[in-house]
């Protein structure tokens, strides 16, 4: 997208000029706006500012739609890459910086996010592994923020366009479908905190039993 114009969000009427000064990692979030894609999907940027007044680089690039219809309405992670780029953020700061976009979707909306980018070893090797999405690191934040309703994993390219392999999860159209999915949940994570598989990547499996332990109180809580 060399050559594009990046403008910033503050002042805007785009949904993601809210996230201008969010506080995060003792810094606060802006918002830089791209051109739109051929789907009318239109490309962002995050960097902090710390209190120096410093900017940080790009660490997040992204694609946010909306319209109309609950599947018009997503967030698209193209790009993680603060470890490259030297910034600090915490498991809780990365949670936060989540929130706060998964707070941009509204109900039967969803969140698009790679997990080729080094943060998300573990969630690859699980994938691979074949653990239950919401057990995985990426799987349960999502849930956490709201966005694991239910989960699709795109790891095969259609057609060669759809970039790098990422976790899909979805928020709830309404209370009765969270309730719903949360019945099925409850049994799918009953089950496999109880298995008796003996998997080569067993530490990976044992990680992911013990999140999976951790969630089971919240798929009763309000949101999902």
């Amino acid at each position: 997208m060399d050559g594009d114009i990046w403008t910033t969000a503050r002042g805007s009427s785009h949904p993601l000029a809210q996230l201008e000064g969010k506080p995060l990692a003792d810094a606060t979030v802006e918002i830089m706006l791209g051109p739109k894609n051929r789907f009318g999907a239109r490309y962002f940027q995050i960097t902090l500012r710390d209190r120096t007044g410093k900017a940080s680089q790009p660490f997040l690039l992204a694609l946010h739609h909306s319209g109309p219809y609950p599947s018009y309405n997503w967030i698209e992670v193209i790009n993680l890459g603060f470890t490259e780029r030297e910034i600090a953020l915490s498991e809780t700061d990365l949670e936060n910086l989540f929130r706060y976009l998964s707070d941009l979707i509204p109900s039967g909306g969803h969140m698009m996010v790679e997990y080729e980018s080094e943060v998300w070893e573990e969630t690859r090797l699980s994938i691979e592994c074949g653990i239950p999405p919401i057990a995985i690191p990426l799987g349960s934040m999502l849930f956490r923020v709201g966005c694991g309703v239910a989960f699709k994993d795109w790891y095969f390219a259609e057609g060669g366009s759809e970039g790098p392999r990422k976790l899909m999860g979805y928020k709830a159209l309404n209370e009765e479908h969270r309730r719903a999915r949360a019945d099925e949940m409850t049994a799918e994570l009953r089950s496999f905190i109880h298995s008796e598989k003996q998997p080569i990547c067993h530490q990976l499996w044992e990680a992911a039993q013990k999140r999976a332990a951790q969630i089971l109180p919240l798929l009763s809580a309000d949101g999902m």
